[in-house]
């Protein structure tokens, strides 16, 4: 075989290889979007709190109020109330109340989350273009749990158990999901380290279609608040999603929490993530403002359409 033949064959091989690269990688990306869109029901791809979206929605190794939405291990070491919403640009509202309190060595802990986007001619599973479009095809949506967590070997132990359920038109799919917790305190900046199996359930069936709950792994940490001079505390929190399918969902961010006076903090917080829904942006941020054990904390994210604003009420 002369020289040229076999210049040109080794050519057409790699066009060939090439093309079908770029071929396999376009039709990638334009899956991602689809493949943002799976799972069900669409309320627990959402955040919890204003504090935890303000975050970037790391919530698995924070002791909070509301620790019953991230790690069920961490339920009890924040005692108290919390309730708040969400508005999202389409006019749909989220709102979630989380109570943690303690008996004997047990923590236990109740939450409930709910999304109202308008249950009219829905699709299955629901879009996140509910959030952001005035037109979009509605859902309603609905996770209640209750947690448990208890301390062994110098760990912390949480299981959870969960009704969800995803409403669209005038047909509802429900079942019962499950997380399991474990965490540890560390000397290391005062910190928290927390894993967490979330979302783990059969699937939902509405008119014969079948979508999984969003299963995924969660890893985080998250360090206490630190002082930097007399009146000035910061703190982080860092965390790394596994979902089901394989894709990973790093998400994180600071504080930084001032305090003239005995009681009174002023806080500030900037987070970043990579987003679940399509209609999601990487930024979050938002503030606070605590008196003794009342708490208010606003939360603010960008979306493809306009922005989210939630609040929300502790009180310990």
């Amino acid at each position: 075989m002369s020289r040229s033949c076999m210049l040109l064959r080794r050519g057409a091989l790699v066009a060939a290889m090439v093309t079908g690269t770029v071929a396999t990688t376009t039709q990638a990306q334009s899956s991602a979007p689809a493949q943002r869109e799976r799972y069900a029901p669409l309320v627990l791809k959402l955040p919890t709190t204003a504090r935890v979206l303000s975050l970037g929605g790391a919530q698995v190794a924070l002791r909070d109020v509301d620790a019953v939405f991230g790690n069920p291990a961490l339920v009890g070491t924040g005692t108290g109330v919390a309730f708040g919403a969400e508005r999202y640009a389409s006019g749909a509202t989220a709102g979630q109340f989380a109570s943690s309190s303690t008996i004997g060595p047990l923590g236990i802990g109740v939450g409930v989350q709910l999304l109202d986007a308008g249950a009219r001619y829905g699709t299955f599973p629901a879009r996140s273009d509910v959030l952001t479009g005035d037109n979009a095809d509605g859902t309603s949506s609905l996770a209640a749990s209750i947690a448990a967590s208890l301390t062994w070997k110098q760990l912390r132990w949480g299981v959870a158990a969960k009704y969800v359920e995803e409403r669209v038109t005038d047909t509802r799919a429900g079942g019962l999901a499950f997380d399991i917790g474990v965490s540890k305190s560390l000397t290391w900046l005062n910190s928290t380290v927390g894993v967490a199996v979330q979302h783990v359930g059969p699937p939902l069936d509405v008119a014969g279609r079948r979508e999984a709950l969003p299963a995924q792994l969660a890893l985080g940490i998250a360090t206490a608040p630190k002082g930097f001079g007399k009146w000035v505390d910061a703190g982080a929190t860092a965390e790394l999603d596994v979902r089901r399918d394989g894709e990973l969902f790093p998400r994180g961010g600071v504080e930084l929490s001032y305090s003239p006076i005995d009681g009174v903090t002023f806080t500030s917080r900037a987070g970043a993530r990579r987003p679940q829904l399509r209609e999601e942006r990487p930024v979050t941020a938002g503030a606070g403002f605590t008196v003794d054990r009342f708490t208010l904390d606003y939360g603010w994210e960008t979306l493809r359409k306009g922005v989210g604003h939630r609040l929300t009420i502790r009180l310990r």
